[in-house]
C-alpha cells in the first residue's frame, strides 16, 4: 500500500464556533462550577456548625463581642426590661440554648442583631422608633428565632469556611485568624438568607400570639418601613435591616400564615413606657 501524504489543514485546531460563543461557554462552566462549589461549601459549613457544643458556642460569643459591641450602654434600666421582655416569648416547654445576653447600643442607626453565643444587640434608635411593646416585642423574637434555629452560628461557620477557602486560594496573601473571624463575623451578620428571615417572622409572629393572645400590633413597624419604602423616603436604618425581605413582602407572608393558622390578628397594644 502507497503511503499518501495528506496536507493538514490550517485551521485544523480552530474551533468552528464564534469566539464569543466560546466565551459564553466558558464563562458558563466557570459560573456552575462556582455555584456548585459555593453550594457544597455551605453545607460542610452547616455540618461541622452541628459538631459545636454550646460551650464552644458560648466561647465563639465572647471572642466577638470585641468587634460588635461599640458603644455599649451598661447598667441602664432599659436593659433588665427588654431581657425580661425576651425571656417571657419563648413557650413554657421550649428550652432556650445558652443563656441570652442583652446589649444595648447607643446608636442613631435603628438596628437589632443576634450574634452566636446568645448575644442580642438592640439600638437605641430602635427603641425609640417602636410605637408599642407588641412591636418591640416581634423584633426580639425573630431575633431570637435566628438564635433557636442556629443561624448565627452557621452563618459564621459559612463565613469563616469561605474566609479560610479564599486565603489558600490566594497564595500571595497571608490572613491571621482574628482576621477571618472578624470578616467572617461580618459575612453572616449581613447574610441569613431569605429561608432563614421566613423561619425567624413565623416564628416571632407565633411567640407573639402566645404571648399576648393575638398579633395585633407586632408589624406596625415594618409596616412604616413599607411606607417609605413606597414613598421613596431615606430612611436611617442599618443594612441589616435593608437586606431582610421587603417589607410587603414579609407582612403579605405573616398574614397569610396568620389565616391559615386562624391566629387573632387584632387586639390592644401594649404601652412601652418603661423605655
Amino acid at each position: 500500500m502507497k503511503f499518501i501524504h495528506k496536507k493538514i489543514p490550517e485551521d485544523i485546531n480552530i474551533t468552528k464556533r464564534h469566539p464569543l460563543s466560546n466565551l459564553a461557554h466558558l464563562l458558563g462552566m466557570v459560573i456552575i462550577i462556582g455555584v456548585i462549589g459555593f453550594v457544597l461549601l455551605g453545607v460542610t459549613a452547616d455540618l461541622i456548625s452541628r459538631w459545636i457544643s454550646p460551650e464552644m458556642e458560648a466561647k465563639i460569643g465572647n471572642s466577638l463581642l470585641t468587634m460588635v459591641s461599640d458603644n455599649e450602654i451598661k447598667d441602664d434600666k432599659r436593659i433588665k426590661y427588654l431581657t425580661e421582655l425576651i425571656y417571657s416569648l419563648p413557650k413554657k416547654d421550649e428550652e432556650i440554648r445558652l443563656p441570652l445576653k442583652l446589649h444595648l447600643i447607643e446608636s442613631d442607626v435603628v438596628n437589632a442583631f443576634v450574634i452566636a453565643g446568645g448575644h442580642i444587640f438592640i439600638h437605641t434608635a430602635l427603641l425609640k422608633t417602636v410605637e408599642s411593646e407588641n412591636e418591640l416585642a416581634f423584633v426580639l423574637a425573630h431575633e431570637l428565632g435566628h438564635f433557636q434555629e442556629r443561624h448565627p452560628i452557621n452563618g459564621l461557620g459559612r463565613g469563616i469556611i469561605f474566609m479560610l477557602v479564599a486565603n489558600i486560594l490566594n497564595f500571595g496573601t497571608h490572613v491571621n485568624v482574628p482576621d477571618i473571624l472578624s470578616l467572617g463575623s461580618e459575612l453572616y451578620l449581613m447574610n441569613y438568607s431569605r429561608k432563614q428571615e421566613t423561619a425567624a417572622d413565623l416564628y416571632a409572629l407565633e411567640r407573639i400570639i402566645n404571648r399576648y393572645g393575638h398579633g395585633g400590633h407586632t408589624m406596625q413597624f415594618f409596616k412604616r418601613l413599607e411606607k417609605d419604602e413606597a414613598e421613596g423616603n431615606l430612611v436611617k436604618v442599618s443594612e441589616y435591616f435593608s437586606t431582610h425581605p421587603r417589607s410587603k413582602e414579609r407582612i403579605e407572608r405573616l398574614m397569610l400564615e396568620a389565616e391559615k393558622q386562624t391566629w387573632k390578628m387584632q387586639g390592644d397594644a401594649t404601652s412601652v413606657s418603661n423605655i
